[in-house]
């Protein structure tokens, strides 16, 4: 079975620079737009399209847009792996609006359909103890995981916590 990790967190958290030590691209100033990252893991192929998350490359909360966005960065890593296993690991901004709600939808039916693809997904929150509206982010992020990376710009500790993490699925 093929696997998404989603990476959630707010802007400025780290998300880019925790994937970029991750795929050891940290070096690399900027990407190329829809560079495809490759790593192996026991066995396992992971990859990573784009580093930013599909939410922030499209309209606040376009939810098809934001799906046509996953699709074309799934269709990279089906063509890259040649039909095989693999994680595809993707960011996903949280972000708000004007009125302090939290973009939920945005986050949540691209998850639910995902996983009607048939891909296991797995979220992981890199938390920002100093973001605002935390105690609506946490709230929220709770009742999706309880997988959680304290986000404190050790983007070296934290692409390890998202390794060991990918290790155990």
């Amino acid at each position: 079975m093929k696997t998404i990790v989603i990476l959630c967190g707010v802007g400025e958290v780290g998300k880019t620079k925790t994937l970029k030590e991750f795929f050891g691209v940290s070096h690399v100033r900027k990407l190329r737009r829809d560079q495809l990252l490759e790593r192996g893991l026991n066995g396992k192929k992971i990859y990573a399209v784009r580093l930013s998350s599909p939410q922030e490359q499209e309209d606040f909360c376009e939810i098809d847009d934001v799906k046509d966005n996953i699709k074309k960065r799934i269709q990279k890593c089906e063509q890259a792996s040649k039909g095989q296993q693999y994680t595809l690991i993707i960011p996903f901004g949280l972000y708000g609006t004007t009125t302090g709600k939290l973009n939920e939808d945005c986050i949540l039916k691209p998850i639910e359909w995902l996983r009607s693809q048939g891909f296991r997904v797995y979220i992981i929150y890199l938390r920002k103890k100093t973001a605002r509206e935390l105690k609506l982010l946490d709230s929220f992020m709770k009742g999706l995981t309880s997988n959680v990376i304290q986000s404190t710009k050790e983007y070296d500790r934290q692409a390890k916590e998202l390794e060991n993490f990918i290790r155990t699925i």
